[in-house]
This record gives C-alpha cells, structure tokens and sequence, in this order.
C-alpha cells in the first residue's frame, strides 16, 4: 500500500512537471501567431478596463470629498453666527429651527453636487454642465425665496 501511494504521488510530482505551456500546447495550431495576438489583445482590454475603473472609483471619490466640503459651508456659516452671537439664549427655538434648515440644505446641496459630479464623471462631455449649474442656481434662489418670504 506505501508502494502504492508513493508510486502515485511521484506520478503526480512528474504530471505537474510535465504540463505543457500554452505555447506548446497551441504551437503546432497557432503557426502565424495569431492566437498569441489575440491573448494579447484581450489582457491589455482587460488592464485598460481595471485601470479605467480604477479611475472612475478614484474620480468618484474625490466628487465625494468635494461635494461633502460644499454641503457643510452653509452649516458652518449659521454655526459660526449661532456661536458668535450665542443665539442660544435668546432664542433657543430659532436657534433649532436655523440648525435644522442649515442641515437640511447642507443635505440638499450635497445631493445636488455630487449628482452633477457623478452625472459629468458618467457622461463627460455628454452632459451639459451649464444647464446642471443653472438648475442648483434656480434652486438656491428659489430657496432662499421661500426662506424670505415667511
């Protein structure tokens, strides 16, 4: 029984030797070379592939950070006069409600811009970055409309 298992695993320590590389196992088929060209062919589309989304996942990140940074100026701005004016106090409800509309248009704002970052990085060229900016325009002023108005 050890002649046995001996006998098989050196038959398989031979059998790994022994196996042939693609180039002989295509070398009397591919005579012109043309199978080679072809496997070239299909790692560089799939290392330009990887590499593009790569690309896209760094690009999307950084409209992340971007968009974020964007978001949080109008919460600051009306942190920075909750803080220096310590409205607090006086007006502890308003102070709420200023906050609570801050983060909702923190939010708002940040949704905006990372779509139109994420619809540029999709799209390119394709999408018409005026009309998207005049839109987050339209948006804003109407915003700060219906905060006017009450």
């Amino acid at each position: 029984m050890k002649t046995f298992i001996v006998a098989v695993l050196a038959l398989m320590a031979l059998q790994a030797f022994a196996s042939p590389t693609p180039e002989e196992m295509y070398g009397s088929l591919d005579k012109d070379g043309k199978y080679r060209q072809m496997q070239e062919q299909v790692d560089q589309m799939i290392q330009k592939s990887e590499e593009a989304t790569r690309d896209k996942a760094a690009k999307q990140k950084i409209a992340l950070w971007v968009a974020l940074a964007i978001g949080f100026i109008p919460l600051c701005a009306i942190g920075k006069q909750v803080l220096s004016k310590r409205t607090w106090d006086e007006n502890p409800s308003g102070t709420r409600q200023a906050l609570v509309i801050g983060l909702v248009g923190a939010a708002l704002l940040f949704g905006l811009n990372y779509g139109i970052f994420l619809l540029k990085i999709e799209y390119g060229s394709r999408f018409n970055a005026a009309l998207a900016a005049a839109l987050v325009l339209l948006l804003t002023i109407g915003a700060i409309y219906v905060v006017r108005k009450k």
